[in-house]
């Protein structure tokens, strides 16, 4: 089964001891020698993710890798965190991560507040980031509106994100966030409108439209 390792996982990589390390190479090269059958029903695989692009783990003794299978039945190699990482717990992802719904409750997209206050997709798309004002930003440069009070808000002052206290709907299961992709630059930042009153009203917009707005 052909292995394929993504830019995180190598800079991962270089941050471990040699032990950990060679604990890879192994799991690597198990990979290469089993069949994809064979490594999903195998031990050493765990699925911990319940969308349709599913997310396994390879374990060892110091190490996790984790990885996905493509539509070619290979297996790429994602990234890799020691056995006993702090990094990696929930409870640290959680609090440098926001999540957002639209109006019927999805979760469509969050805010990674440790990450340039990115605003990626579930999938890994980068779309648009907060600035240090509140305002949104495309990576074309576009304004396209405002986070204010757990809430975004476009140009009219109409809603069209929420965080989970905000939401009117109730809120659905977050589904596993995907591998972040790569953000593109960001282009020179248009003048921000003067910002209207908050609406009561939702705007008819979805979340995800509003936000691809700054990459098209």
């Amino acid at each position: 089964m052909k292995t394929l390792i993504t830019p995180q996982f190598n800079q991962s990589m270089m941050q471990l001891d040699a032990s950990a390390k060679n604990e890879v190479v192994a799991l690597f090269q198990m990979a290469n020698e089993l069949t994809l059958e064979n490594l999903l029903s195998s031990s050493f695989l765990t699925r911990i993710s319940s969308s349709e692009e599913a997310i396994y783990t390879l374990r060892a003794k110091h190490v996790r890798v984790f990885c996905s299978v493509d539509a070619d039945g290979s297996i790429l190699f994602l990234d890799v965190k020691t056995a006993h990482d702090p990094s990696f717990s929930r409870e640290n992802l959680k609090e440098s991560e926001t999540t957002l719904f639209d109006r019927n409750g999805r979760p469509l997209a969050y805010i990674a507040t440790d990450d340039d206050s990115t605003i990626y997709s579930f999938v890994g798309e980068p779309l648009a980031y907060l600035d240090g004002n509140d305002n949104i930003y495309g990576f074309n440069g576009k304004h396209l509106g405002w986070f204010e009070d757990n809430t975004i808000l476009d140009h009219q002052g109409k809603k069209v994100g929420f965080t989970k206290n905000a939401c009117p709907a109730f809120t659905q299961f977050e589904p596993f966030k995907g591998f972040k992709q790569f953000k593109p630059f960001k282009g020179f930042k248009h003048f921000a409108p003067f910002r209207p009153f908050k609406s009561t009203a939702i705007s008819a917009v979805g979340l995800l439209d509003f936000l691809k707005e700054g990459r098209s």
